[in-house]
């Protein structure tokens, strides 16, 4: 195999990498687009029952339930999914450890003070590129996330598309820059 194919990365990971609610992506959107559904909705409600809620006794009451109703939901869908992403960061301190990762035409190579991980390409699902990080999913729930901001040589990440295509034929979606 070509050594100097190999892309050599060592990261740190930060919540900010895995998720955070102002990335542009569908999971994101469709979180947005959600919430505001909702809140026309519990608006609507509001504008239109309004006066009939307050004709009851403790109406006032009801309207305020409505008012933190749509607060939470507002919470539920757009913070709490990243207040969870940093939670799991403190409560667990390895995924912040340093990792070595090394990229080369057999698979991936893991390494940290913690464990050592040689990888086929085919223990990997899908190949994910944003705008500042791959994400190789093993399930829907479990991936390996590689942040751009790590990559030391300017044409790594180029050489990591190569790769990824090269190896995850169909199973990949990279951008083209």
């Amino acid at each position: 195999m070509d050594e100097n194919r190999d892309i050599v990365v060592e990261v740190r990971l930060m919540p900010n990498d895995v998720y955070t609610p102002f990335h542009w992506n569908r999971g994101n959107l469709a979180r947005w687009v959600s919430a505001f559904v909702l809140c026309l909705i519990f608006y609507d409600l509001y504008k239109n029952q309004s006066a009939t809620l307050l004709s009851f006794p403790d109406g006032q009451a009801i309207l305020t339930v409505v008012a933190l109703l749509m607060l939470f939901v507002l919470l539920a869908l757009l913070v709490f999914p990243y207040l969870r992403m940093r939670a799991m960061f403190r409560k667990s301190p390895a995924m912040t450890r340093i990792r070595r990762y090394t990229f080369r035409p057999t698979g991936i190579t893991i390494q940290s003070d913690d464990a050592h991980a040689d990888c086929k390409w085919s223990l990997f699902q899908r190949a994910v590129e944003t705008p500042s990080v791959f994400a190789f999913l093993q399930t829907v729930s479990a991936a390996i996330y590689i942040p751009k901001r790590c990559f030391t040589a300017p044409n790594d990440v180029a050489r990591m598309r190569e790769l990824i295509r090269e190896n995850m034929q169909g199973k990949c979606q990279l951008r083209r820059d």
